[in-house]
């Protein structure tokens, strides 16, 4: 999974370098809500859908720059980030417009991570647009993958997820359950009750039972943590 990092924001640093660095925020169609935030502006406390007005003292000292909605913009450089991905890989299957998946199919161990750390420099090259890379046998690992790359100091950017290797489970051992693609907040919130509280408890969880007592989605999902491929695009 190839994903744009502060994606409205960094397409507007990429017409606007003097943005760089700057505490940055996008608003929402009628300027209401704040919808993408730089690292600059999260690190203010700011949060995912604060009403801009709740801001307006950090903008009237220069603190905190506000943008409306570009989605033509955004829109036309996530086209440009998918030809470099299509240039570059087997295949590319847009999930969001900063999110894709892409095959690496055909490649050796070493020269994967190569691979996906050149994607990631030229994604960025010609475009402008920063990315991190999560490589996994399943979209739900590779997803997973991603966050790893995004938040963990120890992969700067890329991050390679072999489901049965020591590393693996060190790795999901860490993550809550509530942020495994598709677990929602209800269903987090029963799973915990099971005592399934992190990635690695659902992968280690009775499939079957899964099924019975959420859904075959579920079950999927457990599955595909443990390197089962079970969902394809059309399932998403």
């Amino acid at each position: 999974l190839v994903d744009c990092n502060n994606f409205y924001v960094s397409c507007e640093r990429v017409f606007n370098p003097k943005l760089n660095r700057r505490a940055v925020g996008i608003m929402s169609n009628n300027d209401g809500c704040i919808v993408a935030r730089s690292n600059e502006l999260k690190a203010l406390g700011v949060e995912m859908g604060t009403p801009a007005h709740h801001v307006r003292h950090l903008v009237e000292r220069g603190e905190v720059i506000l943008y409306s909605s570009n989605y033509e913009l955004y829109g036309d450089m996530s086209h440009r980030v998918q030809s470099v991905l299509e240039e570059e890989t087997a295949g590319v299957e847009p999930y969001s417009i900063d999110e894709m998946f892409v095959r690496m199919d055909g490649f050796t161990p070493e020269a994967l991570l190569a691979h996906a750390k050149t994607l990631r420099w030229k994604v960025r090259r010609y475009t402008g647009i920063p990315v991190c890379v999560g490589v996994a046998a399943t979209h739900t690992l590779a997803k997973l993958a991603n966050r790893i790359a995004k938040k963990h100091p120890g992969y700067p950017g890329v991050c390679i997820l072999h489901a049965e290797s020591d590393e693996a489970r060190h790795l999901l051992e860490q993550i809550d359950v509530g942020d495994v693609w598709g677990i929602g907040r209800r269903l987090n919130e029963r799973l915990q009750v099971m005592g399934i509280k992190t990635a690695w408890d659902l992968r280690e969880a009775d499939a079957k039972r899964l099924r019975r007592k959420f859904s075959v989605n579920v079950e999927r999902t457990a599955l595909e943590l443990r390197g089962i491929r079970c969902l394809e695009m059309n399932d998403l």
